[in-house]
C-alpha cells in the first residue's frame, strides 16, 4: 500500500513539474521570429525515458515468495498492476504537455479589432492618414524586409529598418552566412491587421500595429531544407512598430544642404549622419505573438 501511495506522488508531482515546461524552439523568420520545432518545440529527448529506467515487463519484475504449508505462491501482481497505471498515467501527462506546448503557439488569429484605434485618433498625428492604403503599405514594407532577409540585401534593409534593428538583423545574418544557410520566405497571404498605438515624441511619430500573413518559412542549406516546411504555410501574429517624422526632412541638420534621399545615411555633402526616420516609415521593431 505504501508502494502504491508513492507511485501516485510521484505522478502528481510529474504532472505539476510538466506544466510548466515551455517548448524549446529554432527560429528564424527576420529576427529569428519563426520556430521550426515540431510540436511547439518540446523536444524529444525531454521526453523520452531510456531502457534502464523504464519499467521492466519481463518475469523478474514479479517478486514470487513461497509462504509455506500448502498457501501456495505469494505474488506482488498488485504492485505490478500499480506500476503499469503508473507507466500509463505518465504517458498520458507526455502527450498533454506535447498538447500544450503546441497550444502556446495558437493565439485566437482573429484580431480584437476592439483594440483598434479610430481614424481620427490616428488622424491628430498623422494628418493625411488613409486606414486602408496605410496598412497595405506597412505589409508591403513587412514583405520588403522579409525579402531582403532573405537574400542578404543589407543596404535595403538598411533603408527600411531603424539603425538598432538593422544592427540587430544584420549579426544574425552573419550568422546564416557562417553557417551557409539561407532562410527561404515566400507565397505571403496577408490576412488582417490594425493599429493598436499611436505616440508622437522629439517630432517623431511611432506606430503599432498588428498584422496576421501566412507565408513559407524554412532553413535551407546547399539547396536542401534542413529546418521548416518547404511545402506548408505557417501563419504568424505579429507586433510591429513603425515610426516616422511628423515634419519633413529635406535639409541636413548639419550643413543645411538639401536631401536627396530621406533614406540616406549620410549627408552627401558634409558626410554626417542623418537619421533615416523621415516622412517614409521605418520598421524599428517586430514581435511574434503566436504562429501556428
Amino acid at each position: 500500500m505504501k508502494k502504491k501511495t508513492l507511485i501516485i506522488l510521484l505522478v502528481v508531482a510529474s504532472l505539476f513539474a510538466c506544466i510548466n515546461i515551455k517548448p524549446i524552439g529554432v527560429k528564424a523568420d527576420s529576427g529569428f521570429d519563426s520556430s521550426y520545432s515540431s510540436g511547439g518545440g518540446f523536444s524529444s529527448g525531454s521526453s523520452s525515458y531510456s531502457s534502464g529506467s523504464s519499467w521492466s515487463s519481463s518475469s523478474s519484475s514479479r517478486d514470487y515468495s513461497y509462504s509455506g504449508s500448502g498457501s501456495g505462491y505469494r505474488s506482488s501482481s498488485g504492485d505490478a498492476a500499480s506500476a503499469f497505471i503508473a507507466l500509463i498515467i505518465i504517458f498520458g501527462i507526455i502527450i498533454l504537455v506535447i498538447i500544450k506546448s503546441k497550444g502556446q503557439n495558437l493565439p485566437g488569429f482573429n484580431l480584437d479589432h476592439s483594440k483598434e484605434l479610430s481614424d481620427d485618433e490616428v488622424k491628430k498625428y498623422i494628418k493625411d492618414f488613409d486606414k486602408d492604403k496605410f496598412l497595405m503599405n506597412r505589409y508591403n514594407d513587412y514583405v520588403k524586409v522579409q525579402e531582403d532577409w532573405m537574400n542578404f540585401e543589407y543596404e535595403s534593409l538598411r533603408s527600411n529598418l531603424t539603425d538598432e534593428l538593422y544592427n540587430q538583423y544584420e549579426m544574425q545574418l552573419d550568422t546564416l552566412k557562417v553557417k551557409n544557410e539561407k532562410n527561404v520566405m515566400k507565397n505571403f497571404v496577408y490576412k488582417d491587421s490594425m493599429i493598436t498605438k499611436v505616440s508622437e515624441e522629439n517630432k517623431q511619430i511611432t506606430v503599432t500595429m498588428e498584422l496576421v500573413v501566412s507565408f513559407i518559412d524554412y532553413i535551407e542549406q546547399n539547396g536542401n531544407a534542413v529546418r521548416g516546411s518547404s511545402t506548408r504555410p505557417i501563419t504568424q501574429h505579429y507586433e510591429i512598430t513603425f515610426v516616422l517624422s511628423s515634419v519633413k526632412l529635406d535639409s541636413c541638420p548639419n550643413c543645411g544642404a538639401k536631401l536627396k534621399n530621406n533614406a540616406s545615411q549620410t549627408c552627401e555633402y558634409c558626410g554626417s549622419k542623418i537619421s533615416k526616420v523621415g516622412e517614409k516609415a521605418v520598421m524599428s521593431k517586430k514581435e511574434s505573438l503566436g504562429q501556428r
